[in-house]
């Protein structure tokens, strides 16, 4: 529910933009680099963020960002100018560093590595089912009242959850009330176990974790993996409503939602297939290749139909890859070299949250259309499939297998 609302937040200034941009007088590039200042204030704090929670535990510092992002977000409804947009998104940036990197190693805490990648799944099926259902939501709220009240109906929720985090998420397994004491005790030993597997061949602290080049490798493919699915988001709703003229505002978000619901079908599926066969790089580089050609092709195609379901190809590919990604930090990474090195990584990789609604804002009004920043974002997913296949190399991230995926059950 968390990062349900914590994406909705993120992104629905994409769906307000079909009527904010003309209201406020905003271009592409305007609102592209808007979208994307979101990531600056993202990267900038994302590993402080995950160091403090780290020292004060997930519950307080996840009750705090939960806070202050819905406060930007909740502001965001009542901005006038570009100035004012370009602020907002930034504190919000700001605000939300650290969610998701400290939710992830917060699921190592409790999920043994050989459960983690379905697991992290049904975490980040909040992503694709945000947009599924997120995106026919806002224009509903659009059509009703505009999307001033949309933003600020949205971003209330936040305000709300920031209270039941204090009450509802225990920060590690022994303060866990709904779980036994024995159950704790065996879970606790799962997870040393893993500890002590990763330690024999990865780091632990973190000064070692920022001088290894598989921490930045990682960020790279994430970079190319996030830039395409960004880059649709923001933009998918403009581009719908460019194919058809007729459309109203509900049936653009219908549509632009359509690609991530085949994505959340998917989703748990495969990341389930991956840690049932422990292998991490194939099932991360073989869906990019299709999805960038597919992206690259889209607006090329003549019947929209065609258009939607090469974008969905792409939604897919790059949405099912995701959760299989986060398990590549801890096959070489604990104690605090994990914190450090996640927030590293996540830091690294959502500049692309910055750079690609930019490029394809600043492209679409160069050239008139979406069709060049297409091309570059399927690029950057070409990109990230070849830097998985060199990570491949590494004795670290081949299948787990025999002992490794052997202990004690939770």
């Amino acid at each position: 529910m968390l990062y349900f609302v914590n994406y909705l937040d993120r992104v629905n200034v994409g769906v307000a933009a079909v009527r904010m941009n003309a209201e406020l007088g905003f271009s592409s590039t305007v609102f592209g680099l808007g979208a994307g200042l979101l990531f600056v204030g993202y990267t900038l704090f994302e590993l402080p963020s995950n160091q403090v929670l780290r020292r004060v535990g997930a519950r307080r510092w996840i009750a705090v960002i939960t806070l202050g992002w819905g406060l930007c977000a909740t502001g965001t409804a009542f901005i006038q100018d570009e100035t004012g947009f370009y602020l907002l998104r930034f504190l919000l940036g700001v605000c939300e560093a650290g969610f998701l990197p400290g939710m992830i190693l917060y699921l190592t805490e409790f999920f043994p590595r050989r459960e983690r990648g379905q697991v992290t799944a049904l975490f980040m099926l909040a992503v694709p089912v945000t947009v599924a259902v997120g995106t026919p939501l806002s224009t509903l709220l659009i059509e009703l009242a505009g999307w001033r009240f949309m933003l600020l109906a949205e971003g209330l929720p936040a305000l709300l959850l920031s209270g039941l985090v204090l009450v509802l998420l225990p920060d590690r397994p022994e303060t866990a009330r709904w779980l036994p004491a024995e159950e704790a005790t065996a879970l606790r030993a799962a997870l040393d176990a893993d500890r002590e597997d990763v330690a024999g061949h990865g780091r632990s602290s973190l000064r070692a974790a920022l001088r290894d080049r598989r921490v930045y490798l990682i960020a790279l493919i994430g970079f190319g993996i996030s830039g395409g699915l960004y880059a649709l988001t923001f933009f998918l709703p403009q581009i719908v409503a460019g194919l058809r003229g007729d459309l109203s505002t509900v049936k653009i978000g219908l549509v632009a939602a359509a690609p991530s619901a085949a994505a959340a079908l998917s989703m748990w599926w495969y990341a389930r297939h991956s840690d049932r066969t422990g292998e991490r790089i194939r099932h991360i580089a073989v869906p990019l290749v299709p999805a960038a050609l597919a992206l690259g092709l889209a607006l090329y195609l003549d019947s929209p139909v065609l258009v939607m379901l090469a974008i969905t190809v792409t939604t897919v590919g790059a949405f099912i890859t995701l959760p299989v990604w986060w398990q590549l930090p801890g096959a070489f990474l604990t104690g605090a070299a994990a914190s450090g090195g996640i927030a590293v990584i996540a830091s690294l990789a959502n500049t692309s949250g910055f750079l690609a609604p930019y490029l394809t804002g600043w492209l679409r009004d160069l050239t008139g259309d979406y069709r060049a920043g297409m091309l570059v974002i399927a690029g950057f997913m070409l990109l990230a499939a070849g830097c998985t296949l060199l990570l491949g190399r590494d004795p670290a991230f081949r299948p787990v297998t025999g002992s490794r995926r052997s202990g004690p059950t939770s």
